[in-house]
């Protein structure tokens, strides 16, 4: 009910002339506090309690965008001598040279797959046209959708180099496009990236290590055989198709490998004769 209404009602009731006129007004001012004063508390309290309510909402909304789970980053460091293969959530292959951090999520999000670099690495992007493979190594910004190549970059030197399909490497300054055969090199004192033929496709240090993962034991034998001299007899055919998982260290000496191998599978090899060996269960 309104204060101006029911101040009509008020003056209207037969108790004029009973009361000195100080006495209504304080029975007034009562009845005024008890009624439309304490109503419109209640209305302040409730938009307090709103006003509250909605600053919690958008607390909630920070804490929860703050604190709500994000996908782990993976860091691997390698060391001096140290070369490894990493097998990335999307399905790409990264040989990383010794001395070199990369940095990339346990898995990609949907819409870029984004991985950071100090050193060198050699990516097998694995190819997808609704996802772009982005390195960010140093001064330059590498965008691909499926390809192989190297990248290069200790401090101020950055360098792509291609050996299959298209990138595009960017600098602060410009951008250019590369292809089978061509690299980036980076520029310091114009902070741009020029583009040139590449001096190698495939740098030597990632031979070191051999991605054998999911192929048979006469596949990976015969891809042994491209470096090394040496001939393999089988007890058993079927051992051929054994299947091996992981990588293989061609640092090592031929007999090391097969016994890694062999560790690997359960099977036995032992050499029998000069550059030949004997494969059993």
């Amino acid at each position: 009910m309104k204060l101006n209404k029911l101040k009509e009602e008020w003056d209207a009731l037969p108790q004029k002339g009973i009361f000195p006129e100080e006495v209504k007004l304080r029975m007034w001012n009562t009845i005024s506090s008890a009624t439309i004063y304490k109503r419109k508390n209640i209305y302040r309290r409730v938009i307090a309690a709103c006003a509250v309510l909605l600053v919690s909402l958008a607390g909630y909304q920070l804490y929860s965008e703050f604190n709500s789970p994000k996908i782990p980053e993976m860091i691997t460091q390698t060391f001096p001598q140290d070369i490894r293969l990493l097998r990335l959530s999307d399905g790409t292959r990264v040989w990383v040279n010794e001395n070199t951090q990369i940095e990339y999520p346990e898995k990609f999000d949907s819409e870029e797959r984004i991985v950071k670099l100090k050193g060198e690495a050699f990516f097998e992007v694995a190819r997808d046209t609704t996802r772009p493979f982005i390195i960010h190594s140093g001064n330059i910004k590498t965008t691909v959708l499926g390809t192989s190549f190297d990248v290069k970059a200790y401090g101020n030197i950055a360098e792509v180099n291609v050996r299959t399909g298209k990138v595009k490497v960017e600098s602060k300054q410009n951008a250019v496009f590369l292809e089978r055969g061509s690299a980036a090199v980076f520029v310091p004192r114009e902070d741009i990236v020029i583009k040139r033929k590449a001096l190698i496709l495939e740098p030597e240090w990632k031979k070191a290590l051999i991605d054998v993962d999911g192929l048979t034991f006469e596949s990976v034998i015969e891809k042994l055989k491209t470096d090394h001299a040496f001939t393999l007899q089988y007890s058993r055919e079927d051992l051929k198709s054994l299947q091996v998982q992981g990588t293989l260290d061609t640092r090592q000496s031929i007999s090391e490998i097969l016994q890694t191998i062999a560790f690997a599978l359960e099977i036995t090899i032992k050499p029998i004769g000069n550059d030949s060996y004997l494969v059993s269960r």
